[in-house]
């Protein structure tokens, strides 16, 4: 059977949780493929470790809706009184922070990772900016929140501040933390985000 674009991607990403350096000359060996079509299916390594960090992400967010479901079913504030979304993104974040593989690549090749991660024309901040503008939405039909500024410039206001926060230590030798980007994110969204 054919190695496609999408079996690619998640070998990538498998090796990113092991630890492994992404070299495109080992993955094609195991893959069985040549460089040229590794090069043709999924581009160059850049965009190969952007695909691979959005698959990642995505699986983690994944992991989040459901044990916000499990723990709170169809609810918009959990007991706590937690909105869903900031919940869930929260939960995401912690749970990436934690992942040794994706650890050891901020700690290996930091400047290759934050361009992945952050790139406005990657596959990661574009997505991740996309999924929360759809948890906001949804927060805010299910809710009877009425915001003040247009959902998809508030996920790109999270995510950017965000990303500010939990690569503090890798852009400005600062330590990341990240109950001080729940907290920042949590005070924009629910400033923005008003009971109609």
């Amino acid at each position: 059977m054919p190695v496609g674009r999408d079996d690619i991607i998640r070998y990538a990403a498998t090796a990113i949780e092991e630890g492994k350096r992404l070299d495109l000359g080992v993955l094609a060996a195991e893959l069985h493929i040549s460089r040229v079509t590794l090069f043709r299916r999924v581009g160059n390594r850049e965009q190969l470790l952007s695909e691979a960090l959005w698959w990642l992400n995505e699986r983690s967010l994944e992991s989040s809706i459901g044990r916000w479901h499990r723990a709170n079913g169809d609810a918009v504030r959990g007991k706590d009184g937690a909105l869903r979304s900031m919940w869930i993104a929260t939960d995401h974040a912690a749970r990436t922070g934690r992942d040794t593989g994706f650890q050891k690549l901020l700690d290996d090749e930091p400047i290759a990772a934050i361009r992945a991660l952050t790139d406005p024309e990657g596959a990661v901040q574009p997505r991740m900016i996309a999924a929360l503008t759809d948890l906001l939405e949804r927060d805010v039909q299910e809710g009877g929140l009425r915001p003040s500024v247009e959902l998809s410039t508030l996920a790109f206001a999270v995510v950017r501040l965000s990303e500010s926060v939990l690569y503090a230590d890798l852009l400005a030798g600062r330590q990341s933390n990240i109950a001080t980007a729940s907290t920042l994110v949590n005070a924009l969204v629910e400033g923005v985000l008003r009971p109609d």
